[in-house]
């Protein structure tokens, strides 16, 4: 190399590292007040990502990598759900006409992760971000005597539970947003159906109690259920889509479908 092109060469070299520290010191600062309710704490604020005191010590105690296979199946079992609703599968739900198909965001999954770090089923106070002020969540929990539980499994068992509430859902709801009775549960599946909850990730956590294995599934999107509000625009699927279908779900709007989260 010349004399010029090496200095060339360790310029584009230094260009790169400082991109990469300028992206690294502009991770959201989760302490801003602005993101949550006057007094609420940011599930991200100082939280060293690591398993709470409520966890069992060593080995009691597992938290999930996902794989990308493991991701695209949440991605895809909550598109498949979505699908069957805006398709009118529910007889007594309405069709859907904008309902966008889900993809995978790392970071709601990041702040999924440090909630199910808690090991206690409970949905923390605020989990917003400047891209997603109004994010949603939902907690689900398996409790099996199984010595083991394939991933697998796990997640299309916790995930089904959510949709096992679709028959507590109805039209009156879907047009506008209420909130139910303390003893009917429906709220997960409502969240797991909200029309321009465009994004989603995961965490998920295992660990022994009582001599049975827990295992909490927290998923966060990027809006959530908005009393006084539909849950969906209905009409024929897919009809007032702008991006046109997904090729997968074809009774969705594609992924990058714009939507209004503001």
């Amino acid at each position: 190399l010349t004399l010029k092109a090496m200095k060339q060469f360790i310029s584009a070299v230094v260009g790169v590292f400082l991109l990469v520290i300028a992206a690294t010191s502009a991770q959201e600062d989760y302490c801003d007040p602005d993101l949550c309710d006057p007094g609420e704490p940011h599930v991200g604020c100082n939280n060293p990502n690591e398993p709470s005191r409520n966890c069992p010590p060593g080995d009691d105690t597992k938290k999930f990598v996902f794989t990308d296979a493991e991701k695209q199946l949440l991605v895809d079992l909550h598109n498949e759900y979505r699908n069957k609703v805006a398709k009118g599968e529910l007889d007594w739900l309405p069709k859907a006409a904008n309902m966008v198909a889900m993809s995978w965001d790392d970071d709601l999954a990041y702040l999924a992760e440090l909630n199910s770090n808690q090991c206690a089923a409970n949905h923390d106070k605020c989990r917003n971000t400047k891209k997603y002020p109004d994010s949603g969540q939902n907690i689900d929990t398996m409790i099996t005597n199984a010595t083991s539980v394939k991933t697998e499994d796990a997640i299309r068992d916790l995930v089904q539970g959510w949709w096992d509430e679709r028959h507590e859902a109805n039209a009156k709801m879907v047009k506008k947003m209420y909130k139910p009775s303390p003893n009917v549960k429906v709220l997960h599946f409502t969240m797991l159906t909200r029309d321009i909850a465009n994004r989603v990730g995961c965490g998920m956590v295992q660990y022994k109690k009582q001599g049975w294995i827990w295992i909490n599934l927290v998923c966060n999107y990027s809006y959530t259920n908005m009393l006084k509000t539909p849950i969906y625009a209905q009409g024929e699927p897919c009809s007032q889509c702008t991006s046109g279908c997904d090729a997968k779900f074809d009774g969705l709007c594609n992924t990058d479908e714009p939507v209004d989260l503001s």
